[in-house]
């Protein structure tokens, strides 16, 4: 199907007029994805980079436990081994990230700006479920665009509370949970470990069990993991903790050069003034 030049710059009139000028790309790439040969022109348009993650989360008799591996990927490329997924939203909500990490970064600024203005405005503490519900909207519009997979959880004056947030809007209350890539391997340790009315120790043994199994199973999640407990009293955080089977990294930031290995050629010096 070809569009004539007429449609393609047509004013329907008004401030509101339609833009047709993209329609030829987009029957492009519907060709392209469809398997119909057109041209080298479009062939690396619509390959996807792939990403993966492991997080983990769950509830415990005093708060909540939210863990996330430290490793972002591009493809078969590590290009962050010190990630943090652990994603501030207010001092006792936090939220857990997969999916793409610029989209997790502005969309958790975004709500945690508005739960402070909130909180500023009224004097309340926000809730758990508001700043789910925030993400939920704001996801919803764009309906699984924004690559962002929250587990969510925190203390507020209604208890303890976990819940999942899909790219699409959609929000579970959970227990206990694990999203991203390695969270196949982590579910089966949750599972076979979690009781009710967990003590923080407990909670926290289980949530490092899951995410080094999640870690060990999928080679997009690793290096090292980070944990946050948070409580009615405030948070702890246990940051880069390296499992045992994790590659010793050796060189990096240790290497030093000899100071013999350049040749002064020339020296001058420069009064101060």
């Amino acid at each position: 199907m070809e569009e004539s030049p007429e449609l393609l710059n047509k004013s329907v009139g008004g401030l509101a007029d339609f833009d047709f000028s993209l329609c030829e790309r987009n029957h492009a790439l519907k060709r392209q994805m469809d398997g119909e040969g057109f041209g080298k022109q479009f062939e690396n348009m619509t390959k996807m980079t792939s990403s993966g993650t492991t997080i983990v989360g769950a509830i415990f008799q005093d708060g909540v436990v939210l863990g996330g591996d430290s490793r972002s990927t591009q493809g078969n490329i590590i290009a962050n081994k010190r990630s943090m997924k652990v994603h501030y939203l207010t001092d006792k909500i936090y939220a857990s990230g997969a999916g793409g990490a610029a989209d997790l970064e502005k969309v958790s600024q975004i709500v945690s700006a508005e739960l402070r203005l909130f909180e500023l405005n009224s004097g309340l503490q926000a809730r758990v479920v508001m700043a789910v519900r925030r993400l939920r909207q704001y996801l919803f519009k764009y309906m699984g665009h924004v690559s962002c997979y929250y587990l969510v959880g925190g203390v507020d004056p209604t208890g303890s509370h976990l819940f999942t947030v899909k790219a699409n809007g959609n929000a579970l209350r959970k227990a206990v949970e694990a999203e991203g890539s390695g969270s196949y391997c982590a579910v089966a340790e949750l599972e076979n470990g979690f009781k009710p009315n967990m003590t923080e120790g407990e909670c926290v043994g289980l949530v490092k069990k899951g995410l080094e199994a999640g870690m060990r199973g999928d080679n997009m999640s690793g290096n090292s993991y980070n944990i946050m407990v948070i409580t009615a009293k405030g948070l702890k955080k246990e940051l880069g903790i390296k499992p045992s089977f994790a590659k010793e990294e050796k060189i990096e930031n240790k290497f030093k050069f000899n100071a013999e290995s350049l040749t002064v050629l020339s020296k001058r010096v420069q009064a101060a003034l």
